[in-house]
């Protein structure tokens, strides 16, 4: 298992108690289109999505991973996480990706301030909008 993999599943479980109690995102199911493949970092173009992304369109989206998935930057607001989901994403066919510093997966704009980030082998990650700032990471 690849370092960030490793990392970020470790986090994911940890937040998965603490983040909803062990009960998963959203009670809504994420969104219901073909399946998804899996992506790999690639390391030299950063997917971070579009400026104005719509509701329900799955977006590559690269999910930094070297300080944990607490926070991040879509749609250009910054989102904290609000939980994670009691399954391995269903949506996103093929084995996890494996990168250095990232998970490459796909960001959904649930709603107009909740966001479901997927990738291939992990949990669904569930955001919700936020004015907060993220604290720096070493």
């Amino acid at each position: 298992m690849g370092r960030v993999r490793a990392g970020v599943l470790v986090v994911l479980l940890a937040l998965g108690g603490v983040a909803c109690g062990g009960g998963g995102g959203p009670s809504e199911e994420a969104p219901t289109q073909k399946p998804l493949k899996a992506r790999e970092w690639e390391g030299e173009r950063w997917e971070e999505g579009p400026k104005h992304p719509k509701v329900q369109v799955a977006y590559p989206y690269d999910m930094y991973g070297h300080c944990g998935i607490t926070w991040a930057t879509f749609g250009g607001r910054t989102w904290k996480i609000s939980g994670v989901g009691p399954a391995i994403s269903r949506r996103v066919e093929g084995d996890a990706p494996d990168g250095p510093q990232a998970l490459a997966g796909y960001m959904t704009l649930l709603s107009k301030d909740e966001a479901v980030f997927e990738a291939a082998g992990f949990p669904p990650v569930y955001f919700m909008v936020t004015k907060e700032t993220p604290p720096g990471c070493e």
